[in-house]
């Protein structure tokens, strides 16, 4: 029987970076603590700057270096014995100069009762309380950015505790570019609007669906995407050269890292979702003549974590056809600052990413308003309907009006035969319905039949049926399908459609 599909609630499952709460047992117990320091090797923040001025176009942008170390609880740091019979693991780690310090870890295991924590001096700023529940992602984790050129790592355990933490530090990250805003000191230029500055609904779709990609060391932007089964499953789309030799099990992604003010530069990155797994991808970005791969630059990743309902996170829609798009916006983290929007109200050009692509590879932008730099990367955009058509490969990295940018195109990440860790209909059309083109929502989609009138079938009676339930408000907290805010003739073209893919 042919279904409209209808709104239902949001579900996730997954195992997320939870944090308890709670407080150090140093401070908890008002000690002193003589904390084991290692002092690392000092960082030529003006070498790694000219470095950076000189990196290729199609590279993610870097904003820290990478202290490669080996640092576990069995040799490093310092054990002690409480009084209360407990068990307390501390070291400290001071990377002079840096804005903020991150860490990666392996062999990471926390046992039931343990409790990890993460603090700059004085406790200005305290991450954690880690617990078994951060165990998982087979024994990878990551904590994020510490305000600071110093980090202290704390563990305490109670007596009854069965098992001892285990961790490696593996690379410890030091912010060269203050990345986070922590110093608050803005940018005196702008690469786009910032999104607070765009009120008129139908953008805020788009808006919502981007995220800050941190890598560790690296950023990207990427989007969350819709699926044909409307499940709210966390598929983000990046590109292939943002993730192409990281490990996804570290991702974090920033949904809600927006200025304050439509003059603003800066801004906090608020809450997260961490670790992701790399699902499928175009392995490059683009292939010479007589390789396997036709061509493009993306990357689906699986966000393991819990998307909270309060963020409000749009999985957006997506045409996988090849019809030539009418442009209107892009929506991107420039240079790691707070969201900005771009726009354009022309078609695209097809164009090559370089001579050795498999034909037109990627769609050419030149941006009415806005731009694109280092950040940029994997960001999407968005065709008239606010669909995603492209993901950012890079182009002439300027910031001003006119420059084009090179989006790698979606429908060339469809459906080639290949692997299905090489395509996204497998993932995006799982049910393989043969649908291109799909709107993005905010809420799942599900479960409400078609034949709204009883007649055992499904026509335009029903259609006219569903509408009326729509304009009479019976549906408001569900009918918005379009994702634009507001319930319209546009929800009742994409009830349409359903019914007609279906």
């Amino acid at each position: 029987m042919l279904r409209i599909i209808g709104i239902l609630i949001l579900t996730q499952i997954g195992m997320a970076q939870q944090v308890q709460e709670g407080s150090p047992y140093s401070r908890l117990m008002g000690l002193e603590i003589d904390y084991h320091v290692i002092d690392l090797p000092s960082v030529d923040t003006e070498a790694l700057l000219a470095e950076d001025d000189t990196r290729a176009t199609g590279k993610p942008y870097r904003y820290g270096y990478k202290h490669i170390v080996d640092f576990s609880t069995e040799d490093s740091g310092v054990w002690e014995e409480t009084a209360d019979g407990g068990l307390f693991w501390q070291i400290s780690v001071t990377s002079e100069n840096a804005y903020a310090l991150s860490f990666e870890y392996d062999d990471f295991f926390i046992p039931e009762g343990g409790e990890l924590y993460v603090f700059s001096p004085g406790y200005e700023m305290i991450q954690g309380a880690y617990t078994h529940l951060n165990n998982g992602n087979y024994g990878h984790f990551s904590t994020p950015h510490l305000k600071g050129d110093t980090a202290i790592i704390e563990y305490y355990q109670p007596a009854e505790t069965q098992g001892i933490l285990s961790l490696v530090i593996t690379e410890i990250i030091h912010d060269y570019r203050d990345i986070m805003s922590f110093s608050g000191n803005g940018r005196d230029w702008e690469c786009g609007v910032n999104v607070i500055c765009e009120t008129d609904d139908q953008y805020q779709g788009p808006i919502n669906s981007v995220a800050f990609l941190d890598m560790g060391g690296f950023i990207c932007s990427g989007a969350m995407v819709n699926n044909v089964r409307q499940d709210l499953t966390p598929y983000f789309l990046t590109a292939w050269h943002c993730v192409d030799g990281d490990n996804p099990s570290t991702f974090r992604f920033y949904f809600d890292k927006i200025a304050s003010s439509c003059e603003n530069t800066w801004g906090s990155a608020g809450p997260y979702a961490y670790s992701s797994d790399l699902v499928a991808h175009s392995d490059g970005i683009s292939h010479s003549p007589g390789s396997e791969s036709p061509g493009g630059d993306w990357a689906l990743l699986l966000i393991d974590d819990e998307i909270e309902e309060d963020w409000e996170v749009f999985y957006a829609g997506w045409d996988a056809t090849e019809n030539y798009p009418l442009i209107s916006c892009g929506v991107h983290h420039p240079g790691g600052t707070p969201k900005k929007i771009n726009y354009d109200d022309d078609t695209a050009y097809g164009a090559w990413w370089d001579t050795a692509s498999h034909g037109l590879t990627h769609w050419q932008v030149n941006w009415d308003e806005g731009g694109s730099e280092g950040g940029s990367s994997g960001s999407p955009v968005f065709n008239e309907r606010f669909q995603i058509v492209g993901v950012l490969t890079g182009g002439a990295g300027e910031c001003g009006e006119g420059w084009p940018d090179l989006y790698g195109k979606f429908y060339y990440g469809w459906n080639w035969e290949m692997e299905t860790n090489r395509r996204m209909i497998d993932w995006l059309d799982p049910d393989y319905t043969g649908t291109l083109v799909i709107d993005g929502t905010y809420v799942e989609v599900t479960g409400l039949t078609g034949d709204l009138n009883s007649d055992d079938a499904v026509n335009i009676l029903d259609i006219i049926q569903l509408a009326n339930m729509i304009l009479s408000g019976e549906y408001a907290d569900n009918a918005d399908l379009n994702g634009d805010g507001t319930l319209n003739i546009l929800d009742i073209i994409s009830i349409i459609n359903i019914i007609l893919e279906d």
